[in-house]
């Protein structure tokens, strides 16, 4: 025995086509927002974590924070990222902040599929650096926590280097710098907002890097 089925077409008609206008509205937006993408030419390599591109504008590799001048291996994580990109078209995505306090693009780069943001991480010639707006892309900071890791294991680049150790170290919940315990960032703060670390790597392995004014 056969069954046939008529599907009342009218009353389907009108949902349709809200559905369809919907899509049209919303889903160029859903696309810009949830992945935004931007191609550019690197013209010029400042430091380690910062470059110019095509049009002008300097970009800040988001996520990592390589040795200032004078610092040791300024000039060879300089390098490193001219090897890797120097003259060449890449992808630019973006955090949900664009730009920061300087003027410059905040960015997450790649050739192909290879996050450069994680390679120079992995080279070991940046830290992790992290701000409270990056926050939102876990997998993204997962990624760039294990290439970090990866090169403390390896010790390679930056954690190649014998650093003189204090007995503990400090951050304050809710932040992402570890200190000195005699940092005036942590000072007189109440105990029950202090985090310890025993060490300059337990810190790093969490994802924090070091305080500018105590330079733990």
């Amino acid at each position: 025995m056969e069954i046939y089925m008529t599907i009342p077409k009218k009353r389907y008609l009108i949902p349709i086509f809200i559905l369809f206008a919907l899509l049209i509205r919303y889903v160029p937006e859903i696309g810009r927002d949830k992945s935004p993408a931007d191609r550019f030419l690197v013209t010029g390599i400042i430091d380690g974590d910062t470059i110019e591109l095509s049009g002008g504008d300097r970009l800040r590799l988001l996520g990592i924070d390589s040795p200032e001048r004078g610092d040791q291996l300024y000039d060879s994580a300089k390098t490193f990222l001219a090897s890797l990109i120097s003259g060449k078209t890449v992808m630019v995505t973006y955090s949900k902040r664009r730009r920061d306090g300087y003027g410059r693009i905040l960015g997450y780069l790649f050739i192909d599929t290879v996050c450069i943001n994680e390679a120079v991480l992995r080279s070991g010639m940046a830290n992790i650096y992290l701000f409270g707006n990056n926050l939102g892309d876990h997998v993204r900071i997962e990624r760039l926590l294990n290439a970090q890791r990866e090169a403390i294991a390896g010790k390679r680049g930056i954690w190649s280097r014998t650093v003189s150790e204090e007995a503990f170290y400090l951050a304050l919940k809710g932040k992402l710098r570890f200190h000195r315990s005699g940092c005036r960032s942590v000072r007189n703060k109440p105990e029950s907002d202090i985090i310890r670390f025993s060490s300059r790597l337990d810190a790093f392995n969490e994802g924090y890097s070091p305080c500018r004014n105590c330079r733990p």
